[in-house]
């Protein structure tokens, strides 16, 4: 149910941004599905990421990145005998990215180098526990690093590697207890797609 939701807000985005780019044409968006390459789950983690983009320079592009991720958690129980993380394969994150990137020339096949810092959003945690009446942990939301790099092609098709650099974080039940930890961090490729707009880099 959770995964459902969050898939259902880059559809909105998307339609909201469809309905304005009309007006306004110095706007692109960038939608970027991907994979994740560092994941240890038995299911494939995979990501989707939409970007609204202005251009601002002659080599310099500004977005705002929506991302929405699926099993990108790597949990550690600390060897807890009383409480285990239960389906560990259904996680998901959610994201929300300034970003700059930075095109090292105007040719119509350019590389570029971007970052961003933003707020990174967890889903709660299922636990199995026999003894007694817990059944969900909590992760708190946390600041997180965007670092990417890639190549634009004809500024309609774009190839990139991601690394999103998120602290790892306690897993707490409701009674304070902390039962573990989780690494939030995650490698992708992506390929992405531009709708709309001029050429950002021309």
């Amino acid at each position: 149910m959770l995964k459902k939701k969050l898939l259902s807000l880059p559809l909105l985005l998307f339609c909201l941004f469809n309905v304005d780019a009309q007006e306004q044409s110095n706007i692109k968006l960038r939608i970027e599905p991907g994979a994740l390459l560092d994941s240890d789950s038995e299911n494939l983690g995979l990501f989707l990421n939409m970007e609204p983009k202005i251009k601002i320079s002659e080599h310099t592009v500004i977005g705002l990145r929506f991302g929405v991720v699926l099993n990108p958690q790597k949990f550690d129980d600390h060897n807890n005998s009383q409480f285990l993380v239960n389906e560990e394969n259904d996680n998901a994150v959610i994201s929300f990215i300034p970003t700059f990137d930075y095109y090292l020339n105007d040719k119509n096949t350019r590389p570029y180098l971007g970052f961003g810092i933003g707020y990174f959003i967890f889903s709660s945690v299922d636990i199995a526990n026999p003894t007694e009446n817990v059944s969900e942990g909590n992760v708190n939301n946390q600041i997180g690093l965007l670092l990417r790099g890639g190549i634009d092609l004809g500024n309609k098709l774009r190839f990139g590697l991601e690394y999103n650099f998120v602290p790892k974080a306690d897993i707490e039940i409701p009674n304070d207890q902390i039962i573990g930890t989780v690494d939030n961090s995650y490698l992708g490729l992506s390929i992405g797609f531009t709708i709309g707009g001029r050429r950002l880099i021309e």
